[in-house]
């Protein structure tokens, strides 16, 4: 009864979600491929392909280097992926071997369509976005679902629970492998019903980041451009966290004269607004892109995607966004492999367990939005600081290294 209820809610609401999306400003991005949402990719032959879904920006950072692997390991299997959104799409979009699809809604129609064409030989889940639908379709082409850096919170264990028995029915018995970040997430999965015979521990992906060196040398380039001025990058901001980073900018440079902000919008949809609210707050502003960029502007927008290492190797010191109001923080990892150091606002629950380690090997400061200020003023004023905490941050980064090497282990036993 409640499969046939899901069913028939994703019937109705698919429809409405994709014309939503359509409509609204986002819905431009996906230009004539929007119509994949509901499963009409190209009809032709795939070569029945492994399919590694990656939902966005975060997921696909942290697997990109996973699937390069397994293209070297595994040179003639055709590689499809899917994200949810056309930021996740841009990272692929230089990669000559993989094909890039949008996953379908979760509905019979869409899932049923996008299978049909096609004909996956197994699927590969980046960490958590687990669709009834979709499951029931692969589990009845006996098609492998192995779900890789699976992480699952108290939070999220405890409302799954709430399903009781139906959790392991419509979910969990459809997954044939889970590749867990760690011990808590496999016993939180274990809580739930599912077979210990199918969860293991791999450590998390998102510590094996692939730097490429080019971007790291154009950053520097960048950063001397403005020298000898000091650059504090706040990363991947949501909405109204903008305002936040430029009112902490603000306090700051009045202590650190010439300070220089790379301002990131997490989605560039936002782009041309952050620019408008960077600019109206009184701050000389310009963006990536532009074709000159005067050497006392106050603020930079980062306007272009599969740039971020640029943006972090040029900065002296990087604020992960995400953290400063409730949006549950995002991966500090991303700096601290380009070797520069790295802090949060309060709110990371996304990546608890990496900033607790970080934190409590001196090599990451989270603090409350009110506090950031300070901490940032300190920590510039601080340059032997500053290096420690990017030389014990690249400490923690490569004693956790090594999860791409378990997980494909592990997917060979499933997909050969």
């Amino acid at each position: 009864m409640l499969e046939f209820l899901y069913k028939a809610v994703t019937f109705i609401l698919a429809p409405v979600i994709y014309l939503k999306i359509k409509l609204s400003s986002k819905g431009s991005a996906y230009g004539d491929r929007i119509k994949e949402l509901l499963g009409d990719i190209p009809a032709k032959d795939y070569g029945c392909p492994v399919w590694f879904h990656t939902v966005s920006v975060g997921e696909t950072m942290g697997a990109l280097p996973l699937i390069k692997r397994f293209h070297e390991l595994y040179p003639d299997r055709k590689i499809v992926v899917t994200t949810s959104t056309p930021t996740g799409a841009a990272l692929y979009r230089n990669i000559s071997y993989v094909e890039h699809l949008y996953a379908p809604l979760d509905s019979t129609i869409a899932v049923n369509r996008f299978i049909d064409r096609l004909k996956p030989s197994a699927m590969i889940i980046m960490e958590t976005e687990l669709w009834p639908n979709l499951l029931a379709r692969l589990k009845k082409n006996n098609v492998p679902v192995i779900l890789m850096n699976a992480r699952l919170s108290d939070r999220s264990a405890s409302r799954y629970s709430l399903l009781g028995k139906s959790f392991n029915k419509y979910i969990g018995d459809r997954l044939t492998m889970l590749i867990c970040q760690t011990n808590d997430d496999r016993n939180n999965f274990e809580k739930l019903g599912i077979s210990s015979d199918k969860l293991h521990i791999s450590g998390s992906l998102k510590f094996d980041i692939d730097v490429n060196q080019e971007k790291i040398s154009l950053g520097e380039q960048f950063s001397q451009r403005f020298a000898p001025r000091k650059i504090l990058c706040v990363a991947s901001t949501h909405e109204g966290e903008d305002e936040i980073a430029l009112n902490i900018f603000q306090k700051v440079r009045e202590n650190i004269p010439g300070l220089l902000l790379i301002l990131i919008p997490r989605h560039p949809e936002r782009f041309d607004n952050v620019y408008k609210i960077a600019e109206e707050s009184g701050f000389k502003t310009a963006r990536k892109t532009d074709a000159e960029i005067s050497s006392d502007v106050d603020v930079i927008i980062g306007n272009t995607m599969g740039e971020m290492h640029i943006y972090m190797s040029a900065s002296t010191l990087v604020l992960m966004a995400g953290s400063l109001t409730d949006i549950g923080g995002h991966n500090p990892l991303e700096a601290i492999a380009v070797n520069t150091p790295v802090i949060s606002g309060p709110y990371i629950r996304n990546f608890k367990k990496i900033f607790n380690d970080l934190v409590a090997s001196n090599a990451c400061v989270v603090a409350n939005t009110e506090n950031l200020p300070n901490v940032i003023i300190s920590l510039l004023n601080d340059n032997n600081k500053l290096t420690e905490l990017s030389r014990n941050a690249i400490s923690v980064l490569n004693s956790n290294k090594g999860a791409i090497e378990k997980t494909l282990n592990l997917l060979s036993e499933k997909i050969n």
